[in-house]
């Protein structure tokens, strides 16, 4: 009798143990079911995209940015950005890319944008002012000398998008915007740049698929002793 009883309190316990554990299996699939929902039907954002197909599905915003000081001068730039939004099927995705600079006279009030037309994506900018100086543990910063722009212009790849696997465009401008000159174009990808000094830039880049160094002047932003660099393997 009393064996009966411990093996009835056994099935009980089982059988109790077996459905929470059920339940519990449950929760945790129904919990993955709505997150994977979630994660397929939710917003998606890029950056550095710019669709230039024409989709009526899409819709384009643009929005200004916050402002960047131009050190070592009255000059402010603030970039315009676009935010292309595009319905699928079952999610929404959003693309967030800079297509242009407004630069701005703090002093007078006087502005310019950098190009008369929003059609290029700009990939990246730097703010070009020789070495700081490291002295006391110190660092100053120096005056702007001009601004560097990698500059996505055409869809060379042909996927109607402008993307950073498209071709690109080294470009430069003074710091207040002005004097913008192109230096080297069909780039696949920028490798960085050197300040030699208040009147040179180094700058190393890759064009179908060859490594070269250049050097531009930061006067009149004219290129010079463009060499191929040795390929690996190669004294």
């Amino acid at each position: 009798m009393e064996d009966n009883k411990f093996f009835r309190f056994v099935w009980r316990f089982n059988a109790i143990v077996i459905m929470a554990t059920g339940l519990l299996a449950i929760a945790v699939l129904a919990f993955a079911a709505i997150e994977i929902v979630k994660s397929t039907t939710r917003e998606r954002q890029e950056i550095n995209i710019v669709n230039v197909n024409d989709d009526s599905s899409s819709s384009q915003e643009w929005e200004l940015g916050n402002l960047r000081e131009v050190d070592g001068t009255t000059y402010l730039m603030v970039p315009l950005y676009s935010d292309q939004s595009y319905t699928q099927s079952y999610y929404s995705k959003s693309t967030r890319s800079t297509r242009n600079y407004l630069f701005l006279d703090s002093e007078t009030g006087k502005s310019k944008w950098l190009f008369a037309k929003n059609d290029y994506l700009i990939a990246s900018d730097s703010l070009i002012s020789e070495t700081n100086d490291r002295a006391n543990n110190r660092v100053e910063s120096k005056p702007v000398i001009a601004v560097l722009y990698n500059l996505i212009k055409q869809d060379t790849n042909g996927d109607g998008r402008l993307t950073n696997n498209d071709s690109m465009t080294i470009a430069f401008t003074h710091p207040n915007g002005n004097d913008y000159q192109e230096v080297v174009s069909g780039v696949d990808r920028f490798l960085g740049y050197k300040v030699l000094n208040a009147n040179s830039l180094l700058i190393l880049y890759q064009r179908d698929g060859v490594s070269y160094s250049a050097k531009v002047s930061l006067d009149n932003f004219a290129l010079s002793n463009e060499a191929e660099l040795p390929k690996v393997g190669q004294p």
